[in-house]
């Protein structure tokens, strides 16, 4: 793990210890008991948190039975027969009581202060809604494939937005206040891994949660590490158009009720494929981008398909 600093510019012990709520921790999984077993032993390490979920999805009973050897009262194993990792985000947060609710992934480890870092965070700004930690992958991986990583740069956003592909944090490592899911609704069912449209559900929680004038902290104190990686050719260009269909699905959907914020950032977008795609062109680079801009524009398509509950701002079945 990288080191880093134990508290941000202005932020000391004393300022945290006061105040701090009490967090579970949400990990979803599915027929990946060695990857879960992995994850769940590096959050048992740490402390600052009151509860760990895990929300299994399996087919089998693989995960239960590795998770059944670890021994600690703080850890509860959900069998859900949904399917999608949104769902399944969504079923712990239901299951949780915590005032903060972590979110990590089967195929991430977290570094030993985790869970305190976020508690932390939440402790020391009160306003603070949704907190995206740093998430890393190790050189090693990097050598054998690519796998989404996201590299704080703004620390704060409130009353404005990231620009598109740039500063929204993943759910690798993510932290909501139980009050903001009151204000704006939980994970849209709809977008994210397993579900119909595949990813997305980061970039459309998170524009909920700017377009209802909340904070979302980038924290870089935050830390995990991403073992998720795709290998280099085929595999990683087809994660990318994944990430460009869902981004576009989850961007679409505000479009098309209407929101001048949500039409502006998605024509951003656009314009950044075209861009690509004629710096490309010029620079004689290939790929060229010509998918992944087809994969954002078929995003859109298939955001069509499903109708919208206007009120929520969510996707329905």
């Amino acid at each position: 793990m990288h080191d880093l600093q134990p508290f941000p510019a202005g932020m000391n012990a004393a300022t945290v210890q006061e105040g701090t709520p009490t967090l579970s921790v949400v990990v979803p999984t599915r027929n990946r008991a060695e990857h879960a077993l992995g994850c769940v032993r590096t959050i048992l390490h740490g402390d600052g948190f009151d509860e760990l979920i895990v929300v299994d999805q399996s087919d089998g009973a693989d995960t239960e039975a590795a998770l059944a050897t670890l021994a600690d009262p703080r850890l509860r194993c959900l069998r859900s027969g949904l399917r999608g990792a949104t769902n399944a985000r969504n079923a712990g947060i239901e299951a949780s009581k915590g005032e903060v609710i972590a979110f990590t992934d089967d195929d991430c480890r977290v570094a030993p202060d985790w869970s305190a870092n976020i508690a932390r965070v939440f402790a020391g700004d009160p306003d603070a809604a949704v907190v995206c930690g740093r998430v890393v992958v190790p050189a090693e991986m990097q050598r054998e494939g690519f796998a989404i990583a996201f590299e704080p740069e703004v620390r704060e956003w409130q009353g404005r937005f990231p620009r598109p592909g740039h500063d929204w944090g993943i759910t690798a490592n993510f932290a909501v206040r139980r009050a903001a899911f009151a204000r704006v609704g939980t994970f849209d069912a709809l977008l994210g891994p397993g579900a119909p449209l595949v990813c997305g559900e980061e970039p459309d929680f998170l524009f909920r949660v700017l377009k209802a004038g909340l904070k979302v902290v980038n924290a870089r104190e935050v830390l995990v590490e991403h073992l998720g990686v795709r290998a280099h050719g085929l595999e990683s260009s087809k994660l990318f158009r994944i990430y460009a269909a869902g981004t576009s699905a989850a961007l679409f959907k505000h479009v098309r009720l209407g929101d001048i914020d949500a039409i502006g950032l998605y024509l951003r977008h656009l314009g950044g494929c075209a861009r690509l795609i004629f710096t490309n062109l010029v620079h004689l680079h290939r790929p060229l981008g010509v998918g992944y801009t087809l994969a954002f524009l078929s995003g859109a398509v298939a955001s069509l398909k499903y109708r919208i509950d206007r009120q929520r701002r969510l996707y329905l079945p």
